[in-house]
């Protein structure tokens, strides 16, 4: 059996014509490389997201009109950016070390460069025997502006006013929310921030999962005090601990979570022309530990986490709505928005 000195590593080769991808792919060759190359500049980024290679090499010539924002989304990934260009001008270098490029080649003449830069970008020297990927992203809105708002804030936003918007004229009630806050994670940490952030109380939780074009959640919470408040005043009174209460209490949290929940995932499905398949949304009560860690998240995609505390205020009663989704969020909002 053959043995590698190294780890196999996917390198990603994304702009090119098939005939330079392929002299790409011969300059690079070694045992512990694999390559996936592709002229679809959606296509490779979709890669990059899904399958998380080691390394990028990008013609910045296909980029170009949103060379800024495909940079930050491959920073968001955490994956090391090569550009390869002739054309490009001493400052315009710079500004895109700056931005976060692993390196700037050019395109001929630059075979053992180009084998050095590759290496050291999958292999560096100082690298963490942890994955990389397993860590904790920045996620920042305001970097990824192409106006006044992001399009990720607009249809963030859109969905949670519709939400908001839903349950409080199905409970004949004011309800305020904050701005939705965000981060980027991958599965591992997403779970430990939520549990961290909410506690090991009981939650109260109606939830809706989705797929199709684009996967994630759609979740609301409350503490299972603040449920058992919200459906004792709409109930007029009752014994919280008796079984009709409970089933009440499924029913009622169910029927909001429905209005709410259906209709951000709705706002998305509209707004990005989505075709996304789910049924109606299940209500659970356990610890934050129990139901995150029950959610089917693929451990090598980033997600992208938005949450907004709300109140309704004639009542007391506090809770969240929280959105999870894959980055390639991201991509339709760059390509097909």
């Amino acid at each position: 059996m053959k043995t590698y000195s190294k780890p196999i590593s996917l390198i990603l080769i994304g702009g090119f014509s098939d005939s330079e991808n392929q002299t790409l792919r011969e300059t690079l060759k070694a045992d512990e490389y694999v390559f996936a190359a592709t002229t679809d500049l959606y296509n490779c980024l979709d890669i990059a997201e899904c399958h998380h290679p080691k390394a990028v090499i990008l013609n910045f010539a296909a980029i170009e009109h949103n060379y800024l924002a495909i940079i930050q989304f491959l920073q968001l990934l955490q994956i090391p950016t090569i550009i390869l260009s002739d054309d490009l001008a001493r400052n315009m270098i710079q500004y895109l070390s700056l931005a976060g490029i692993f390196a700037t080649l050019k395109k001929t003449n630059n075979e053992l460069e180009l084998r050095h830069t590759v290496a050291t970008a999958a292999y560096p020297n100082n690298a963490d025997p942890i994955n990389s990927h397993s860590q904790l992203r920045n996620f920042n809105l305001a970097k990824l502006e192409t106006g006044k708002h992001t399009k990720l804030q607009d249809v963030v936003n859109k969905a949670i006013g519709t939400a908001v918007s839903q349950m409080s004229e199905m409970i004949a009630c004011e309800v305020e929310c904050e701005m939705p806050s965000s981060q980027a994670l991958s599965p591992i940490f997403l779970q430990k921030n939520l549990i961290e952030t909410l506690g090991k109380n009981l939650i109260a939780v109606a939830q809706l999962d989705f797929n199709g074009n684009l996967s994630g959640s759609a979740q609301m919470l409350f503490s299972c005090e603040a449920a058992d408040a919200l459906v004792l005043a709409l109930n007029g009174g009752g014994d919280v601990t008796s079984e009709e209460f409970k089933q009440d209490k499924a029913d009622i949290m169910g029927e909001i979570g429905n209005l709410a929940i259906s209709g951000i995932v709705g706002t998305f499905s509209n707004t990005l022309k989505y075709n996304l398949g789910y049924v109606v949304p299940h209500y659970i009560e356990g610890s934050a530990e129990e139901i995150f860690s029950a959610m089917n998240f693929n451990m090598r995609s980033t997600i992208l986490l938005f949450m907004s505390h709300f109140k309704i205020i004639d009542l007391g009663v506090e809770g969240d709505l929280i959105l999870f989704f894959q980055a390639r969020l991201l991509l339709d909002l760059l390509f097909r928005v």
